[in-house]
């Protein structure tokens, strides 16, 4: 009854309204449930839903285009969803719309789900595809806090075969204390599952997706995964994610901050992932995938820390289903303190496996297995190359500082000595600054790019001198590199910002060069010079 009386109650404005977005319809904050039957949204409007509370929210029946989809956005304040029901908000046989807390812009999730006691946050099913949803804060589920996908069952039309779910988008939320998964997106029953039809038992599969992007999410205290993302069989990026805290309830098999499961295959990179108790990133499906520029700090550290069999990984890959011919590439990971291993790579069926410019620092291993520890994997398909282990982390010459403490320092063994990736897309770091800086790639998840915050942590290179310092309208560089040289000299600032590049120049071993610097103003600077081997820094002052 309850359900009919708020259908009736529905309370229909059109026009813009002052404060609020464009809105072609208004719909009152007192109805719950919305039915797109008759076709009352046409393709592209955008749909206010007034602010305040609500025991739920049921979309069902509507339908945009790819080019013009429904956008269903917050209006006049936040909406507030607390309830006892199996979900907080349900998109049901809907597609090409977008479901968005982003309509007031003093507020940073204008949609918040915050407490379901007998299920999930929000529930994408019944043949909804082509789905996004964004800047929405969900809490306190007793199930996840995102569930994605069409369950299989005896009406058969959401099976592989009949049903493909496309384009399904959530972006720049907010999800904490989630009993199970943060996101569940796709089914893990990739190859297979059975379900009982009139007392028969019929072994079904699950439908995939195809075009997910799964980003800038925020995921805090899960008691299983923090992202699981499984079916999602081809375009689908994972990436830009914040994930802490995952797995605290050690459920078996239900543990890590980030799972690519069975049936997919995602490129997943740019995220962070602190203090789990499961895997940094479990890697389970097709191949083909690229795995890059994540942080991973302390994975499982906290899981069982008495126990040095109960294994966890910064990163582990295994094997559900593998495409033929598959690949997986694991470029610039900074993995700090796992449990167990860095990188356990399990997989026997890929092709190849490549590994360059990660940093890897303390396994929990490497008292028992030395170096194996940073990345275990003796297949002849692993390709190992310019990555950087130490079993220290100050070793690593992390900045320490906020708002990115995992960043490099200028003299830190990581920089300037990766391969220089940019030729299989990795032109990027974690934060999204260009790679590389200067010349040479960075190892690790950070490209060092502001090295000179502090200008005495700068050491001075022995092979090359600068004289007279300080100085008016010239400086010498006397160098010691040994053979000829054809080198390139640049002055920075403080900061690490070329201000002047010089041209090349051939220098025999112990001659001096004059460099003219009167068009500088006064101040601390930095030599750059640049040889075919390496860089050398060299402070000087200007008077």
């Amino acid at each position: 009854m309850k359900k009919l009386l708020v259908i009736g109650l529905l309370v229909i404005f059109t026009g813009y309204l002052k404060g609020m977005a464009q809105c072609d319809t208004l719909i009152a904050a007192d109805v719950f449930f919305i039915d797109g039957t008759p076709q009352q949204f046409q393709p592209g409007s955008t749909v206010c839903l007034q602010g305040g509370s609500k025991d739920y929210l049921y979309l069902k029946n509507i339908h945009g285009t790819a080019d013009n989809p429904i956008t269903f956005i917050n209006s006049g304040g936040a909406i507030i969803i607390e309830t006892d029901h199996y979900y907080g908000i349900k998109i049901a046989d809907c597609s090409f719309i977008r479901l968005s807390g982003s309509g007031d812009g003093e507020i940073n999730y204008g949609i918040q789900v915050l407490r379901v006691d007998n299920g999930t946050g929000i529930s994408v099913t019944e043949l909804s595809t082509d789905v996004e949803i964004d800047y929405v804060e969900i809490a306190n589920t007793s199930i996840a806090g995102v569930y994605a996908k069409s369950e299989p069952d005896c009406l058969f039309n959401s099976t592989r075969d009949k049903f493909t779910m496309y384009n399904f988008w959530l972006h720049d939320c907010y999800l904490h204390d989630i009993d199970d998964e943060g996101l569940y997106i796709g089914s893990s029953k990739y190859t297979g599952q059975t379900i009982n039809c009139n007392g028969k038992d019929t072994t079904v599969f699950p439908h995939v997706i195809i075009g997910a992007r799964i980003y800038n999410n925020i995921v805090e205290n899960t008691g299983w995964d923090g992202i699981q993302v499984s079916s999602a069989q081809s375009n689908c990026q994972v990436y830009g994610n914040t994930i802490r805290n995952d797995s605290y309830e050690e459920f078996q098999y239900q543990m890590s901050g980030i799972l690519i499961g069975g049936g997919s295959s995602c490129d997943c990179f740019n995220n962070q992932i602190f203090d789990g108790k499961g895997d940094g990133i479990d890697i389970l499906g097709l191949g083909n995938m690229k795995v890059y520029n994540n942080l991973i700090v302390n994975a499982g550290r906290t899981f069982k820390p008495d126990d040095p069999l109960a294994f966890k990984h910064g990163i582990y890959v295994g094997q559900t289903v593998t495409t033929p011919n598959a690949t997986f590439d694991f470029f610039n990971n900074t993995i700090v303190s796992p449990k167990s291993n860095g990188i356990k790579y399990s997989n026997d069926e890929a092709i190849r496996a490549s590994f360059s410019n990660n940093l890897i620092t303390n396994p929990g291993r490497l008292l028992v297995e030395g170096d194996q520890a940073y990345i275990n994997g003796t297949l002849p398909t692993i390709q190992k190359s310019t990555n950087y282990f130490t079993p220290e982390n100050s070793s690593a010459r992390f900045l320490g500082q906020s708002p990115n403490p995992y960043d490099l320092l200028p003299n830190s063994p990581a920089v300037n000595t990766g391969t220089n990736l940019s030729g299989v897309g990795v032109a990027f770091d974690i934060i999204n600054r260009e790679r590389p800086f200067h010349t040479y790639f960075d190892i690790g998840a950070y490209e060092c790019y502001d090295p000179y915050a502090d200008i005495d942590e700068l050491p001075n290179d022995e092979l090359i001198s600068v004289y007279p310092n300080p100085a008016h309208d010239y400086i010498i560089l006397s160098n010691s590199v040994p053979g000829t040289e054809s080198i390139s000299c640049s002055v920075l600032n403080t900061a690490g910002q070329v201000v002047e590049n010089m041209a090349r120049i051939e220098i025999l071993n112990h001659d001096d060069t004059i460099l003219n610097i009167q068009h500088l103003s006064g101040g601390i600077y930095i030599l750059e010079v640049t040889t075919r081997n390496r860089i050398f820094y060299q402070k000087f002052t200007v008077l």
